[in-house]
């Protein structure tokens, strides 16, 4: 598996939006997850100003549950961003699906976004601090996670910035991923290489690269976020945000 250097800017994020969220989006007027809001403002809308914010020039959306909605609801958002729509071949598969679908719009580097993970501030920018230092790609992580579902979060067991382990079942664990990652062309290879006997998720896909010491970590230090898979996961989210606006039109 090849390595490779991150570019002077990494200026294209790939931002994960085909599920169906039924854990959210299980009532008979709901909406498709990424148009669910959080202080009224998508999911996805929260989603594509982190990238913004963080640099990028250009996202690429995996798309499949309501995708022609999801699409047309994308192209009415004022991101300022070239936006890029791929198809996921089964939106009910696991993401990892999802990421490969990405693959013929995807840079040499590039981001990768889950479309419910919410920051309270601009993190992208983190995962490109330093150099890969032949690193494949990089994880940003909660060493001190508070709020979390530790239940249902997915683990990490580090070696300094070195990820060891990665997943739902990792034990003992030193942080909690934080659904963003910058990565190299190298992760595509790495999800095709997840044995058949394993579901294909993004993190099977981090297992890969981790057995062959090419994932790297970096914390948020401290930065809050919330994965809104539930109803409960969207009151503390809308309760977050509304703060934050309310905050903010103070000052």
């Amino acid at each position: 598996m090849v390595t490779m250097t991150l570019p002077d800017a990494v200026t294209q994020t790939v931002i994960l939006a085909a599920g169906n969220g039924s854990r959210l989006t299980n009532m008979p007027d709901a909406v498709p997850k990424p148009l669910t809001t959080i202080a009224g403002v998508p999911l996805l809308a929260h989603a594509l100003a982190q990238a913004r914010a963080g640099g990028c020039v250009e996202a690429v959306i995996v798309i499949g549950h309501e995708g022609a909605r999801v699409r047309a609801a994308a192209m009415s958002m004022s991101c300022g961003l070239t936006l890029t729509f791929l198809e996921t071949p089964d939106p009910s598969a696991p993401n990892g699906v999802s990421l490969l679908a990405a693959e013929p719009a995807a840079a040499p580097a590039f981001f990768l976004q889950m479309v419910d993970h919410l920051f309270d501030d601009v993190v992208l920018p983190k995962l490109v601090s330093a150099p890969l230092n032949g690193y494949s790609g990089r994880v940003l992580v909660d060493r001190s996670p508070a709020g979390i579902d530790l239940d249902d979060a997915t683990k990490v067991r580090l070696a300094g910035d070195r990820v060891l382990a990665i997943g739902k079942t990792v034990q003992p664990w030193d942080a909690i991923d934080a659904g963003c990652f910058v990565l190299t062309s190298a992760v595509f290879h790495a999800l095709r290489r997840v044995p058949a006997s394993e579901p294909r998720t993004v993190s099977s896909g981090m297992r890969q690269l981790t057995a062959r010491g090419l994932l790297g970590a970096v914390d948020v230090e401290g930065l809050g976020w919330i994965d809104v898979d539930t109803p409960a996961d969207r009151e503390i989210a809308e309760r977050r945000f509304q703060r934050r606006a309310t905050v903010s039109a103070t000052l």
